[in-house]
């Protein structure tokens, strides 16, 4: 990251007054949280927004406030207003509405996945940041945003979620000063934590039993390898929200290094996500055209389930074994 860009999205921020506001998609709590937390925080400002998401959002992040603002088809029919996206590594990752964002004259990409493209006019990537939350916290202190209780509780979501409830590595100190700070908006951390780690429909732990009876261990059971085929998710009645954490369970297990879920989505298409205690997944993930972060990423693989399955096998037994002793 240049510094100097992060001057220059401050700078284009105070003189502009119209901005397109995007996350990736599947969203997840940070895209979500700071998505949301951007928008609203921009809307005190004074700005006109409009926030997107290919998709729809998770209804364990419906309560936010300012969610029934974000729109899902695409209406980013001017090129001349700035696209701010959040939390994308990649332009693939706007699905729907890459080719219309990327055609916009200037594009402020503002993210912290060490994966990230800096396909932006305009790039402020943090890697050092414990989620993109944590980093719009920052643009909207610097830009004199007087933050509320309805920002306080997007951003707080954003980084919770990326931290694992403050548990992941990521976390550090600046992380606990944010939180700190965010807090003393009103927030009932107890309350939205049961809604965003706890509840779960019936329908999760119908594919939750599913995935764990696919269970398989390799490589001296440093490996855990778990499956969702399209038609046990169909007749779980899960949606593809429920897959979300899933993939833990398969990491979780004592002695398990690299964990590992596969979710057939079609005959030619593949989601692979990856888990680790030690193991950089975010390269694993790259070599594989995907991303994310060290210790959680993922890709999406073209091909029928045993090609795909093959390939994964192959690179992460690899690395697996190229993991000093």
């Amino acid at each position: 990251m240049k510094m100097s860009d992060r001057s220059s999205i401050l700078d284009l921020i105070k003189k502009e007054d119209n901005f397109y506001l995007i996350s990736h998609m599947l969203p997840d709590g940070d895209s979500i949280g700071s998505l949301i937390g951007m928008g609203l925080g921009l809307m005190r400002a004074g700005k006109k927004i409009r926030m997107f998401t290919p998709g729809h959002i998770p209804r364990k992040y419906s309560f936010l406030k300012g969610s029934e603002l974000v729109i899902n088809t695409v209406q980013i029919d001017d090129p001349d207003i700035t696209v701010i996206v959040l939390d994308s590594s990649d332009p693939d990752r706007l699905s729907l509405f890459k080719d219309v964002v990327m055609r916009c004259k200037q594009i402020v990409n503002i993210d912290h996945h060490v994966t990230n493209q800096r396909y932006g006019t305009l790039n402020y990537v943090d890697s050092n940041a414990s989620a993109t939350g944590e980093i719009v916290y920052g643009l909207l202190r610097d830009l004199g945003v007087e933050l509320d209780e309805s920002i306080a509780e997007a951003l707080y979501v954003a980084i919770s979620t990326d931290t694992g409830s403050f548990k992941y590595d990521n976390t550090t100190s600046h992380t606990h000063l944010v939180i700190a700070e965010l807090l003393d908006y009103g927030l009932s951390p107890g309350a939205m934590s049961q809604k965003i780690f706890d509840e779960r429909p019936l329908s999760f732990y119908i594919l939750l039993k599913g995935a764990l009876s696919s269970l398989e261990l390799y490589e001296n059971r440093s490996l855990a390898v778990m499956t969702i085929s399209k038609d046990i998710r169909e007749r779980s009645g899960a949606t593809t929200d429920d897959l979300d954490g899933l993939v833990n369970y398969s990491r979780n297990i004592e002695g398990v290094e690299l964990g590992i879920l596969f979710y057939v989505e079609s005959y030619n298409e593949v989601k692979v996500g990856f888990r680790s205690k030690q193991l950089d997944v975010s390269e694993l993930a790259g070599k594989l055209n995907g991303g994310g972060h060290p210790r959680a990423a993922g890709c999406r693989m073209q091909g029928d389930f045993e090609t795909v399955r093959t390939k994964v096998m192959e690179e992460a037994i690899k690395m697996l074994q190229e993991l000093p002793a």
